[in-house]
């Protein structure tokens, strides 16, 4: 099984949305598998930890989970940011994934989820069952720890 590819940190967030709009996932049978939490955070810790604001990150999965691409969502505030499934399921659907993993990070460096990491990570699993595309987990990034939702029950 091949390895989780690494991403270096984009120098600005300019740069972040160029390399998720360049990326191309290659052959299939050379792309990454993610499969676990461990595979996700693998490629979204580097990019969110340290980070002053939240950020929401969308990893992007063929229907036997390997890569297609990691995209932003958003970008917020200090303790807040957009997660609406339009904007999620756009990236998703605009990649051809079957399936996703959502990443946030919590600048404050305490990855606890928050009762509103809860509620709308539910209200994206509503809405990819409707649309067809599966919410594998919801990391919620701190500085080093990340928590997975699914493993809390939440999925």
């Amino acid at each position: 099984m091949p390895s989780a590819p690494r991403f270096d940190p984009p120098a600005c967030l300019c740069c972040d949305a160029r390399r998720g709009r360049a990326f191309s996932p290659g052959r299939p049978d050379a792309r990454a598998q993610v499969g676990r939490p461990e595979d996700a955070a693998a490629l979204v810790v580097p990019l969110l930890a340290g980070r002053d604001r939240e950020h929401c990150l969308l990893v992007c999965l063929d229907g036997k989970h390997r890569l297609l691409g990691v995209d932003t969502v958003s970008v917020g505030t200090a303790d807040h940011t957009f997660m609406a499934p339009r904007e999620v399921f756009r990236d998703a659907l605009l990649r051809g994934a079957s399936a996703i993993f959502l990443a946030h990070n919590h600048p404050s460096a305490d990855p606890t989820p928050s009762a509103d990491d809860r509620q709308v990570t539910r209200r994206l699993a509503q809405a990819g069952a409707t649309v067809g595309v599966d919410l594998l987990d919801h990391l919620v990034v701190g500085d080093p720890e990340w928590v997975s939702l699914a493993r809390l029950g939440v999925l």
